[in-house]
């Protein structure tokens, strides 16, 4: 069986500012994908081209409204039932 040798490589202040520095690009260059990524998503919906258009809006707003007051309403009957006392 082979033995393992120790192959550190010493690092220099210098090689650590080096490498911190590229690390800070990165780490601005994620920052700024992040940031317009966010701003794509959650940028305003322009207006309504057609009737039809504006229809379903309402009615896609109407289910979210809805499928968000069923997910509260489940989730506050499952918190309760985890609560309650048993006899």
């Amino acid at each position: 069986m082979k033995k393992a040798s120790n192959n550190y490589s010493k690092f220099t202040l210098e090689d650590i500012e080096t490498l911190k520095e590229f690390k800070q690009q990165e780490i601005d260059l994620q920052k700024e994908r992040i940031a317009k990524r966010a701003h794509l998503i959650f940028a305003p919906i322009g207006p309504a081209t057609s009737k039809a258009e504006s229809l379903m809006r309402s009615f896609n707003t109407g289910m979210a409204i809805f499928d968000g007051v069923m997910l509260g309403l489940k989730t506050i009957g499952r918190v309760r039932n985890a609560f309650k006392r048993k006899k």
